[in-house]
């Protein structure tokens, strides 16, 4: 399986497409809580290189006939190399924009996740999950990020995490998936792991004044002899109800705590939330991280069911 690069050039007068088939080696991942895919890779051909990093715009990956990517051009190189030029290329999905965009502090009301996303960042690359239910008010904060106004409406309107699907596609809900069987792949590994490093004990919330009424605990850290305490000021993001977000708190710490996957050789175009089947530790589990690894040994892909509160959770 082909996997082929097409960097987006600004002409002067518009944009044009430049392909590269001869792919070295290259990476592609997303997963749950990550905003934004990622592709990394490196192509060479043959002759003298007809267009400059510095015109570069765009970035455009597919595998076989799949678009699996298209993103920023983070970093882009084009070197002189033997009788050729190799094309080094690092780039983040569009949706990477709605986390460094800082929308406008107030109240917004009456939204979808489509209409409060697109009121506060305009980008033709990003869709929405459309329809979603109407939220009355969803309060940004100061300095927070599109992005994490996406996460409090997501989580007032059904209680999940949004997740990136498809190509820039942000969704709160599964909405129609595979199921994909392993069952007849080549396993390389089968893994699970635990990572407690940022699991949460204890959190806070103050009310106006001195005090912090609002108080959440969480029992699986405590059965781990984890004792992490936060104190939190008053989050007008949850002034609706501070007890949903101080346990959103306890539940984002979880991410990704507990961990079942395995790597396999090719690909079979999984996507987030899709259901897992044909391996026991993860047969009917959602999968919350992908990895796919090309080279000259051929494509491999790894896939994580992730067991904590979002990852698994059904909407």
């Amino acid at each position: 399986m082909d996997c082929i690069l097409q960097l987006v050039v600004d002409t002067g007068s518009g944009t044009a497409v430049r392909e590269y088939v001869w792919c070295t080696g290259f990476v592609f991942e997303k997963a749950l809580y990550v905003p934004y895919t990622r592709f990394s890779g490196m192509f060479y051909e043959d002759g003298m290189p007809d267009i400059s990093a510095l015109d570069v715009v765009g970035v455009r990956v597919r595998l076989g006939v799949v678009e699996i990517h298209s993103g920023l051009a983070d970093e882009v190189s084009i070197e002189r190399f033997g009788r050729g030029h190799r094309v080094r290329v690092d780039s983040r999905g569009y949706t990477l924009l709605l986390a460094q965009n800082e929308p406008y502090p107030r109240i917004n009301t009456n939204v979808t996740l489509k209409s409060l996303c697109q009121t506060n960042l305009a980008s033709p690359y990003i869709t929405y999950e459309d329809p979603t239910p109407v939220v009355s008010n969803i309060y940004i904060n100061e300095g927070s990020t599109v992005w994490e106004a996406a996460v409090a409406y997501c989580i007032k309107a059904v209680g999940y995490y949004p997740f990136i699907s498809g190509l820039n596609t942000v969704r709160m809900t599964a909405g129609t998936r595979r199921v994909m069987d392993y069952s007849g792949v080549k396993k390389l590994s089968v893994v699970s792991s635990l990572d407690s490093r940022y699991l949460l004990s204890d959190v806070y919330m103050k009310e106006l004044g001195d005090t912090y009424p609002y108080e959440a605990h969480d029992a699986s850290a405590a059965r781990m002899d984890i004792v992490r305490t936060r104190y939190y000021p008053l989050d007008m993001q949850w002034l609706y109800d501070p007890q949903v977000g101080l346990q959103h708190k306890l539940d984002y710490s979880n991410k990704g705590v507990r961990k079942v996957g395995m790597t396999y050789m090719g690909w079979l175009g999984e996507d987030l939330m899709d259901k897992a089947s044909g391996e026991s530790t993860l047969t009917g589990k959602n999968i919350n991280y992908i990895k796919v690894v090309g080279g000259r040994k051929g494509i491999t892909t790894t896939v994580m069911c992730y067991n904590d509160r979002y990852g698994q959770k059904e909407v």
